[in-house]
């Protein structure tokens, strides 16, 4: 009789013990997140070729480089967060002297600043040795949650699919484990955090390696006193008024979404 009621004491302390867990299961709201970046080098130059103007010179170019460019080159990222606010900015990460130079023309190295209760973003970032500024309201993104599931960084993550730019397709997987409707560069608008963030036309992916629970650093005023910040529109007109004459709109598209995104 003593025996079946210690059983039963213990079984009933279990249940308690469980209860108490989920009772007091830990949301958090601020932390820092690192990411690696994988960029598709030679998909994304081929990419850039077949959306040149035809007799273009730099195709030749453009040629020779991914001959000798290898496969991927991974970057590191640091996304620090807390309640409404987000900071992404790029970690310093060696690379050969060959894909240093490719990355000059592939990833820009933004660092974007976003205040979700806002609605605003701010972008610094360099592109071919010149500082572009970008202040603006939030990139807007059509999402659709799917049934998808996939465990990133030790957390149950749900897939989204998204439009975003007037027509790029995007793939994202959130968890609501982490409050904050955020996620890496520009991205947000899931109920939780992004820790998975795919582009397939750019062919680069972005996910979570690890989580801190540490005091974040959010970096607000990202701009120097000299910049005078553009819309994202401001920015893509000017783009198209020094470059249209020898690129297309698509390849024009192609570039404002790697350097949105």
């Amino acid at each position: 009789m003593k025996k079946h009621l210690y059983i039963a004491v213990l079984f009933f302390l279990g249940l308690g013990l469980q209860a108490a867990q989920a009772q007091y299961a830990y949301f958090p709201t601020e932390g820092a997140i690192t990411y690696e970046k994988t960029i598709h080098i030679k998909n994304l130059m081929r990419r850039y070729m077949n959306s040149l103007k035809d007799g273009d010179m730099s195709r030749t170019y453009m040629e020779q480089m991914v001959s000798k460019s290898p496969e991927t080159a991974v970057l590191e990222r640091k996304l620090s967060f807390r309640g409404n606010e987000t900071y992404f900015e790029p970690m310093p990460r060696e690379q050969n002297q060959l894909v240093s130079q490719m990355l000059m023309m592939l990833d820009n190295g933004a660092k974007v600043y976003q205040n979700l209760e806002k609605e605003q973003v701010s972008m610094a970032m360099d592109f071919g040795g010149s500082a572009i500024v970008v202040q603006d309201s939030l990139t807007d993104v059509k999402w659709k949650i799917t049934n998808e599931y996939r465990n990133i960084a030790g957390y149950d993550c749900r897939r989204a699919n998204g439009i975003t730019l007037d027509s790029v397709y995007v793939v994202a997987f959130y968890t609501d484990q982490i409050p904050t409707s955020g996620g890496p560069g520009s991205i947000h608008g899931l109920p939780g955090m992004i820790l998975g963030f795919v582009v397939p036309e750019q062919h680069f992916n972005i996910y979570a390696t690890k989580v801190e629970m540490t005091a974040p650093t959010i970096k607000t005023d990202i701009f120097k006193k000299k910049d005078k910040p553009n819309t994202r529109r401001e920015v893509k007109a000017k783009m198209k008024e020094v470059m249209g004459q020898w690129m297309t709109d698509k390849q024009i598209d192609l570039m404002m979404a790697s350097l949105f995104l």
